[in-house]
């Protein structure tokens, strides 16, 4: 389990979350919706331990990670997997290399059979071998996604962490992406954390959705709770309508 309690993080003057209180059990597929800028990836970064709570208190599985040292954290950061927005993939290695770069330094032992490890990633997001061979340039950007989630997937993590998987993909490679991520669920018996705006995909990949707003949960259910809730921040974010009590900016000519 993960487990966050009474998190706040701020960057200067922006206060991003004001109080996240979330838990996520083992074996669910949790996704976290919210408009820009709600703090969505900041709450991913805290999980792992790639930023720090200004207040709050965070847990993975029974230890506590809020205080811990940097050896002990690292630790802990073995057992998570995250798929960058973009894919995050070094332009100057091969697939190859990049599926590997993250095991050599989280499960060195696996390198003894580093092909092994490559080949069977890729078999589980649907490439062929010879692909480890190019470089991303070489990549279209669904081949980049499930390469980026090869390499999440590479030291064998307890969880995986989604930030926007499907975002600048056409509808169908997103449904591919949408298929890679309740696969892994099923064949890895991995616990998933989704960022992402796609309601499609949300509905899809979920067990549960949790509503970021101001820097807080406001709502969390399963899917059909959440398509049928009456909140009126739910209802807005999930119809995309500009009217209601999500304030945007609107650009004027």
């Amino acid at each position: 389990m993960i487990r966050l309690q009474g998190v706040h993080k701020a960057f200067g003057a922006n206060r991003v979350l004001r109080g996240v209180d979330l838990e996520i059990p083992e074996g669910e597929t949790l996704t976290i919706i919210g408009g820009s800028g709600t703090g969505k990836s900041v709450t991913l970064k805290l999980m792992v331990g790639l930023l720090r709570p200004d207040h709050g208190r965070i847990w993975v599985d029974d230890t506590e990670t809020t205080f811990l040292n940097e050896d002990k954290l690292f630790e802990e950061q073995k057992k998570f997997g995250f798929l960058f927005q973009g894919a995050a993939l070094f332009d100057s290695l091969t697939v190859a290399e990049n599926i590997l770069f993250g095991v050599r330094n989280l499960r060195p032992e696996l390198l003894a059979n580093a092909r092994g490890v490559v080949e069977q990633k890729l078999g589980f997001v649907g490439l062929k071998p010879e692909v480890a061979l190019l470089k991303p340039a070489e990549l279209s950007g669904g081949m980049k996604k499930r390469v980026g989630l090869a390499r999440a997937i590479a030291h064998e993590p307890k969880y995986i962490l989604y930030d926007e998987p499907t975002t600048g993909l056409d509808p169908i490679m997103s449904d591919v992406i949408n298929e890679l991520i309740l696969s892994l669920q099923e064949r890895l018996k991995v616990t998933s954390i989704v960022v992402t705006h796609d309601m499609k995909s949300t509905y899809k990949v979920s067990n549960r959705i949790a509503m970021l707003h101001e820097g807080r949960i406001v709502a969390e259910g399963t899917p059909r709770e959440i398509q049928s809730s009456e909140n009126p921040l739910v209802k807005q974010f999930i119809t995309g309508s500009s009217q209601g009590p999500i304030q945007m900016a609107v650009r004027h000519a």
